[in-house]
């Protein structure tokens, strides 16, 4: 997420305000676009997730076995975000992104040759590392859009969202439609010509520039803010990452069993498959609104709004019943639950670039990413675990509860930022971020 990111930096030596300087940054936006449908981790996990079933009935493999290769996939991806965050930062972000489409090629296509588990392990595996290199998308879009990178990086979680919610389907259609190995056969090619693409479309420079004077620029060019090591002894830090921890883990846990969670309570799928359309409509309006607000708040303190009315949605979900509220009761608390979800996606990543700056922008996302990752895994059979020794899912939404407050009680305890936005002005881009005042780490 660097070249692209960072033109503020890069293309700051040509008339930076000019529509000509919009049309470079809405191009690369666009190239980041394709890139995160593509290129990222959202199309293996969906993919692979979507060919289980044909995979199962060929080689005869059990679902214990089935499931370890999609935890291998999962975690592969967790373990490997960190490592490539800290490459984004050192070498930019379009090598990274590049690289990482074009190694998700290699393995798609090898994929229908497998005839053993532990290649289908490995190969899943393989996958999900290539896939954290989408972390590069991200921190172009940040360095993009100083004064407007609230609503930037909210449009682009609205968009990671929608197809969390529509790749399963089209991946499934694709693996009914040609069987799973035509299924990955299709995606490794379309990999193969995204790569190319991606490291041409990212290349950034002087507006108009030509692009053999693109490609001889610096592969990162250089950006304020702490280093890592400064990072990580900052309390600011810990306390950003403390809040999403609990939250994460009851949370992706409550998503995990909230079909079962729903079916005790009484509700079938139809009830699901009915709130489906405005549930995906707010779920775009979260991450659309979150980014207005953080562009026109100077304080982190907006975020505990959204995780208090994560809070509401787990006790709408305690209390409601067919006979209490019913179906739009039911509605009502998943639209809430997925406006204020989508909310809070671009959130640490926008304090983040606040806080410290960019230097780091990619190697702290990650380190906080591949932390959450952990308690996220540990949250499915933490609740599992819970409901088997209660019998229910009441604890599972008070303890959901109780993280959401505790979440926003530390958002609340944070101070203001330490590298305030700026706007541009006199047809020149001040180069984000732009430091309010030298303080030390708390």
């Amino acid at each position: 997420m660097v070249e692209l990111a960072d033109v503020t930096s890069t293309i700051a030596v040509s008339g930076v305000g000019t529509p000509a300087m919009t049309r470079e940054r809405l191009r690369m936006a666009a190239v980041c676009v394709v890139g995160l449908a593509l290129g990222a981790s959202i199309l293996p996990f969906c993919a692979v997730g979507a060919a289980l079933g044909p995979i199962m009935l060929e080689f005869g493999w059990d679902a214990n076995r089935v499931s370890l290769a999609y935890a291998v996939l999962m975690w592969a991806g967790a373990l490997s975000i960190w490592p490539i965050g800290v490459l984004i930062d050192r070498y930019g972000a379009r090598p990274v992104v590049a690289l990482g489409a074009a190694a998700m090629a290699a393995v798609s296509l090898t994929l229908p040759l497998v005839r053993h588990f532990w290649q289908f392990c490995a190969l899943a595996g393989l996958l999900g590392a290539c896939g954290s290199s989408g972390l590069g998308y991200t921190r172009i879009v940040a360095g993009l859009f100083g004064p407007r990178r609230g609503l930037a990086m909210g449009l682009f979680a609205a968009e990671g969202s929608i197809l969390s919610l529509l790749m399963p389907a089209v991946m499934g259609r694709l693996v009914i439609e040609g069987g799973w190995r035509g299924a990955f056969m299709a995606i490794g090619a379309a990999l193969l010509a995204l790569a190319p693409l991606l490291y041409l479309g990212l290349a950034g420079g002087r507006a108009g520039a030509s692009w053999s004077a693109r490609w001889s620029l610096p592969a990162i060019p250089s950006a304020e803010g702490r280093t890592a090591r400064e990072v990580v002894r900052d309390r600011v830090f810990w306390t950003i990452v403390a809040s999403g921890l609990a939250t994460a883990a009851i949370g992706g846990g409550a998503l995990t069993n909230f079909g079962a969670a729903i079916a005790t309570k009484g509700f079938g799928r139809a009830a699901m498959l009915h709130a489906a359309p405005i549930t995906m409509m707010a779920t775009l309006a979260g991450a659309i609104c979150a980014g207005l607000v953080l562009d026109r708040t100077r304080s982190p303190k907006v975020a505990a709004c959204a995780y208090l009315a994560t809070a509401v949605t787990y006790v709408t979900w305690a209390l409601v019943t067919p006979s209490f509220g019913g179906e739009p009761m039911l509605a009502a608390g998943l639209a809430i639950g997925a406006f204020a979800y989508a909310a809070q996606i671009p959130l640490v990543g926008y304090f983040f670039s606040r806080y410290f700056g960019l230097k780091a922008f990619a190697t702290v996302c990650g380190l906080q990413a591949f932390i959450q990752a952990v308690f996220v895994g540990l949250g499915a059979p933490m609740i599992g675990r819970s409901v088997g020794l209660s019998g229910d899912y009441n604890l599972v939404f008070e303890a959901g509860i109780g993280a959401q407050v505790l979440a926003a009680l530390l958002y609340l305890s944070l101070p203001p930022y330490r590298y305030a936005p700026v706007r541009e002005r006199d047809g020149q881009d001040a180069r984000e971020p732009v430091p309010r005042a030298r303080v030390r780490s708390q």
